[in-house]
């Protein structure tokens, strides 16, 4: 190999820690305090402008990178659509310190101790979240800040009246505020299973909770949702959803509606939504279990809640044939002086 190379690496090896760690020590000084309230509006770049007049959606989650569930859809209906995609995130993240071994490599500083981890993984989580989101063309990022406690699938430790972790009042406030004063018409969370974590029970449920508290004619359409590679065999039958609490219930007969990441576009179909949403993945480098969902998860399989309005089925059909009939990308015309490849 020759000697350009090897020193270009070697230098990006002595550069990008440094880099990277001047990065992440500007965003601890911007980014507020854990356990405080922000609404962020994302910039654009050459994304189509917002148009309110498209149905507005909500993602309701818990940690910061959780949205990305819903990566496809976000792309499609934000970035290209110009509609309305707003992420209220409930929790800081500072949990997650366990998987931050590469960004504490990268930086030196050490992420995966404890106490270090919960102090500054928050900064440091909010900045690859808002990174993420405005490569796909969401709007606006709303981060509760409640503490990212501990893994458990026990919803109980922080649904529970007496538990104490979260605010559960204010976060009740917040969301009820957002859907009174937003707009949407569509609501998504991940899909409320016993065998995920506690906080992503407890997300769904608190959103489905302050939908279901809205009148009948104001009430958006609920959907959780699950990704699947496509040759699985769990694809298009219904999550097993928390069978205790009638809010998580899906609508009887529902099938999903289904957003195809291995869907082409662009010249000659060579980009892919999966593509995309690895793109976003990719943005939360403190987080080493994200990491590995880098190329994973072909389709975006959207179940309707029970607790949804009556005519939720149709207008949830009418909102993802909008988004089938979408070119992700604008396609050109190339002659002969673009090469052999210049055509479909």
């Amino acid at each position: 190999m020759p000697k350009g190379p090897l020193k270009t690496c070697s230098r990006l090896r002595r550069v990008l820690p440094c880099l990277l760690a001047c990065t992440l020590a500007a965003c601890a000084g911007l980014a507020p305090a854990s356990g405080a309230f922000e609404a962020l509006d994302l910039p654009r770049g050459g994304y189509h402008p917002i148009d309110e007049t498209l149905p507005q959606v909500l993602i309701v989650v818990a940690h910061p990178d959780d949205e990305l569930i819903a990566a496809g859809l976000t792309y499609l209906h934000g970035a290209c659509a110009g509609g309305v995609v707003d992420v209220l995130t409930i929790t800081d993240g500072q949990g997650g310190f366990k998987y931050a071994s590469l960004a504490e490599a990268l930086t030196g500083i050490e992420l995966t101790r404890e106490e270090v981890g919960r102090e500054a993984l928050p900064r440091i989580r909010r900045e690859e979240q808002m990174r993420g989101l405005t490569f796909l063309g969401a709007r606006r990022l709303i981060r509760l800040g409640q503490p990212d406690h501990r893994y458990s699938q026990d919803r109980m430790e922080v649904l529970a009246p007496d538990a104490g972790v979260w605010d559960l009042a204010g976060v009740r406030r917040r969301i009820d505020d957002l859907l009174e004063a937003g707009r949407y018409e569509i609501v998504i969370t991940i899909s409320p299973t016993a065998t995920t974590h506690g906080h992503h029970q407890a997300a769904a449920l608190l959103a489905v909770e302050g939908a279901a508290r809205r009148p009948h004619h104001q009430r958006p359409v609920i959907l959780c949702c699950e990704v699947e590679p496509e040759d699985s065999e769990g694809v298009g039958l219904p999550p097993e959803v928390l069978e205790d609490t009638l809010l998580a219930r899906l609508r009887p007969g529902a099938a999903p509606f289904v957003i195809d990441r291995t869907r082409g576009f662009g010249h000659r179909d060579r980009l892919t939504l999966k593509a995309v949403a690895s793109v976003a993945v990719a943005q939360h480098v403190s987080q080493g279990t994200m990491l590995g969902y880098i190329g994973r998860g072909d389709l975006e399989e959207y179940w309707i809640l029970d607790a949804s309005p009556p005519d939720a089925s149709s207008r949830a059909e009418a909102f993802f044939r909008a988004l089938e009939e979408l070119p992700a990308l604008p396609v050109r015309r190339y002659d002969a002086s673009a090469g052999t490849n210049a055509g479909r």
